[in-house]
This record gives C-alpha cells, structure tokens and sequence, in this order.
C-alpha cells in the first residue's frame, strides 16, 4: 500500500503516542467485544493505575454518550493498522475536550453525533481527559489547536482579497 492510500484512509496507529493508541484501541475492544473484556481490563490497568475503576466509568460514560449519536461511526476493528476519519475525529473531539475549547468541541460533536451533541457528551470527554491528563497520558495538541482563528479577508464582487503570507 503506497503512502498516499494510507494518508487519503487514515492515519497509521503505528505513529500515534501512547494516548491516542489507548484510546483508539479501547474504542475498537470495546465495540467488537465487550466493555468488561478481560483484555480490555487488564490495559486500563496499565493506563490508568491498580485501580482502574474510575478510569473505566470514565471510559464507558463517554461510550455511552457517543451511542446516543444519529450518525453512524466508522470503527475500525481490532488489529486495523489505518485509523479510520471517524476515529481521527474522535480523538480530535477528545483534544478539544482537554484543551477546554467547548466551541471547538461542539462544532466537532454536532459532525459526529449527526446532531446537536448533548451536554453529557462534553461533561463525559472531560471526565476522561481529565484523568488521562492526570496519569500523564493528555493526548497531543496539534498545532491549529489553542490558535485563534484566522481573519475573515474582505470581498470584491466575487473575488477574495488574498495576500501571500
């Protein structure tokens, strides 16, 4: 598979850090198994300490809040080496979770869940960011996060005024 197939279906999982890997891969366990797999237990132990309880309510409220979603969600299945632009958007929609950029979020929440997102989305991606981030598994900001956005360029007739930068 050559590298532009890859980049036009998704990223590599073999390039995301720890976070983003747990994330999705719990994501994927937990649709195509169980919530209470023993496998699935046994990594949240790994991220989130011997007693993971709280990590795994975390996890399963935002489960929960995803299902209440209209639109359907494309998840990979376990040992899917692409990420799927569901999933992408996902952990674009947890970043913007832990940054606190409720704007951001609602815009991404109101694409994925085909609708109008409700608070219980927010409030459960929080939760759980805020205890990755307090394990020291806070997922990568990207670079466009934290920025403000760009100016609106006024218009002649039809045409954008654009300047090279």
């Amino acid at each position: 598979m050559s590298d532009t197939s890859i980049a036009r279906r998704g990223r590599d999982l073999r390039h995301l850090r720890y976070a983003e890997h747990f994330m999705i891969w719990a994501l994927r366990t937990s649709v195509a198994c169980s919530p209470r797999c023993r496998l699935l237990q046994r990594e949240f132990v790994h991220a989130f300490g011997p007693d993971p309880a709280e990590g795994l309510t975390a996890f399963h409220g935002w489960l929960l809040a995803l299902a209440k979603g209209r639109r359907r969600l494309e998840i990979g299945r376990p040992g899917l080496i692409e990420l799927t632009r569901d999933e992408a958007l996902l952990l674009s929609l947890q970043t913007a979770a832990q940054m606190s950029e409720a704007a951001h979020f609602t815009a991404l929440g109101r694409f994925i869940m085909g609708g109008e997102p409700d608070a219980g989305l927010y409030s459960a991606a929080s939760a759980l960011m805020s205890l990755m981030d307090r394990r020291g598994h806070g997922l990568p900001v990207s670079v466009s996060m934290g920025r403000e956005p760009p100016t609106a360029l006024p218009c002649v007739g039809n045409r954008p005024q654009l300047k090279a930068v």
